[in-house]
Order: C-alpha cells, then structure tokens, then sequence
C-alpha cells in the first residue's frame, strides 16, 4: 500500500492516464493506468525561486522534442502552491518530484523549467517545529522564560546547528538527486548551485564522474603536469573534487556548455538566520534529544568557564548518537565517521600528512 497519495494525470489529446511515480532510484516515470481519477495537470512552485509551474504530461501525437509520456513543466501566473509532491518508490522510499528555475521564466513556456527528484524537505511524516524542541532546550539552560537566552537568536539558531552538523555528518536525510547543472567551459573551477551543502555525484552524458582529491590531480596521476588546469576535452570531464563547500574542480574542463547531473546534501533549513521556530526538524522523532544537547551546549558557550565544562559531555553525547545514526541511516560516500570526526577510508601515510 503506498504511504502517499498517487498522482494520476491524464494527457491531452489523446486523453490517456498515468500514474506519476518513480523507481528505487529516485528516477522519475509514468506508468500507464486506467479507470482512474484523473487530472490533467497538478501545480507546485519552484523550489529555486517561488516562480510557479505546471507539470503536465505528453499526449499522442507528441510535440518536437518529447516522447509520448514525458512530464514537462510550463511557466504559468504567480500563485501559491507546495514546493513539492510526494511519491512513493517500490521499496517504500518516499521521494518529492520538485521544479528548480535554472533562468528567468517565460510565461506560458517550458523554458528553464526543470523537473527533479529529491527526498522530501521534511521527510514524509516529519511535522515537529524546531520551537518545540527550544523549550526543551530551555530547560535544559534552567532558563524556561528565556530570560537569559534569546529563544530566536540563540536556542533556535543552536538547534538549527544541530541540524546542519548531523546533515554534514550522516549525509542524511535531505538530499538533493539529478540536480541538472550547466558547467562552465574551460575552466575546472565551479561553484556549487544554491542550496546544496555539499556534492557527493555527478553524472555526465555518458557516465558517472569518478570521485577524486586535490591530492590526486597534483601528484597521483603521472601523466598530468602542474599545468592541469589548462586540460580540456569536448566530450567533457571523467573526474569531480570537492573543495570545500562552496566550490568543485572537473577534469578535464569542458571546451564546449555541458549539462551534468548533480547529487548532493541539502541544507535542512533553507530560510536565513534568525528563525522564528516555524522550521520543520527532518528527522525522527527518536534523534530530538541530541538537537536539543547540542543547541545547549552553543548557548553555554556564553557563559564559558565552568559552564561550558559542565556541558562538553553533552556534545560528546551528540556525536555518539550521530555516528549511531551512521549505522541505521543510508550512506551517501565512503566516509566512516568516528568521535575523531571521520576520516576516508585506508588512508596511507603520504595522504594524511
């Protein structure tokens, strides 16, 4: 039985239905159906910009550019609508189908209008404010009428670390999948898109890049000089690197515009600071006690001295629950985290000096 609504859609003119849903992974497709109640388009709004689209599908016969079948989106008047719609994959995994705005829209136009899929902003079910978990926080403090601490400047800006610090830890559970990102031709240097903490894949036209480091591209591969910034290729890269959390490096660059898709971490709360204790906590309900933990111990660090002594067994709590987490949650690269925060796996001697 799915555990959210199915989307049916029916498609014009040729008046067929399709159930809307996607496979275990995360790949968006429609499904043939019949007898149902169906709609011939459903509306969300852009999850880049708040523009609004609507997602309908192909009829028969299709127009130049699509299949019979295909989803599309096409710009239409402002208005308010969810940001996402829920689907459920056959292993049970609840996936959203979203809209990103990648250039200004054009009324009426499919233009820049592209269709993704990622785990849902809140998980399915995941319904707590991060305001209930400051009072708990507060309590903590023995501050319960926040007299002393700012509940919106520093308790929920606390938990919101909390949050922010798991995410980077477990990789888990907001995550951005087939993210399409234009790179910059010959140049290796790109900045990651807006609302990805960090990226873990990229898929080119014709294969997933091979992950690498910095390390690598200067002294592991014999065939490349110092002047390896300088390397491009028409058929694009064979090679991503992180660096840090604003910037990747491909290589070979691209001489040509290519389209990759991009696979990352998204950041679990997406408004800017201060919060108003409105944002949703995208875990379970089970793991509030070591959001709740770590914000307390940012409050102390205002008091510092004995204080923040008091408190330091606290975050060590946290981080034994989130390398907990790491055993129960899906894993997103090949880091194993520890209370020594992480480290790759089989590194030699050369690599971590």
């Amino acid at each position: 039985m799915p555990l959210t609504t199915p989307i049916y859609l029916v498609d014009s003119p040729s008046h067929s239905q399709w159930l809307v849903t996607c496979d275990n992974n995360a790949i968006l497709e429609t499904v043939p159906v019949s007898g149902q109640n169906a709609v011939p388009y459903t509306r969300v709004n852009s999850v880049t910009d708040g523009t609004s689209w609507q997602i309908s599908v192909v009829g028969n016969p299709p127009p130049t550019g699509f299949n019979w079948g295909d989803l599309r989106a096409t710009s239409i008047t402002q208005d308010s609508y969810p940001t996402q719609l829920l689907v459920t994959a056959p292993n049970g995994t609840v996936y959203a189908i979203q809209v990103a705005t990648v250039g200004p829209p054009i009324l009426g136009t499919i233009a820049q209008g592209i269709i993704q899929t990622a785990l849902p902003l809140a998980p399915y079910n995941c319904n707590t404010p991060i305001s209930t978990l400051a009072q708990n926080v507060l309590s903590r403090l023995e501050d319960p009428s926040s007299v002393f601490w700012s509940t919106e400047f520093e308790v929920n800006a606390g938990i919101v670390e909390a949050l922010n610090e798991t995410i980077l830890l477990v990789g888990r559970p907001a995550q951005t999948v087939g993210l399409q990102f234009n790179l910059t031709p010959n140049t290796p240097w790109q900045f990651v898109p807006k609302g990805v903490m960090s990226v873990t894949d990229i898929w080119g036209p014709q294969s997933r890049l091979r992950r690498g480091t910095l390390f690598d591209l200067d002294y592991s591969q014999s065939s490349w000089g110092s002047d390896w910034e300088n390397d491009t290729d028409p058929a694009g890269p064979t090679m991503f690197v992180p660096l840090g959390f604003n910037m990747f490096v491909v290589h070979p660059a691209t001489s040509v515009p290519q389209t990759v898709l991009l696979d990352g971490i998204a950041y679990p709360v997406t408004v800017p600071y201060p919060y108003d204790g409105s944002q949703i906590v995208p875990f379970e309900d089970h793991f509030f006690e070591m959001f709740e933990m770590y914000s307390a111990v940012y409050c102390r660090l205002k008091e510092s001295g004995a204080e923040l002594q008091e408190a330091m067994p606290m975050l060590q709590n946290f981080y034994k629950l989130a390398e907990r987490m790491t055993t129960i949650q899906d894993r997103r690269d090949p880091m194993v985290f520890s209370p020594s925060f992480g480290g790759t796996i089989g590194v030699n001697a050369l690599k971590r000096r």
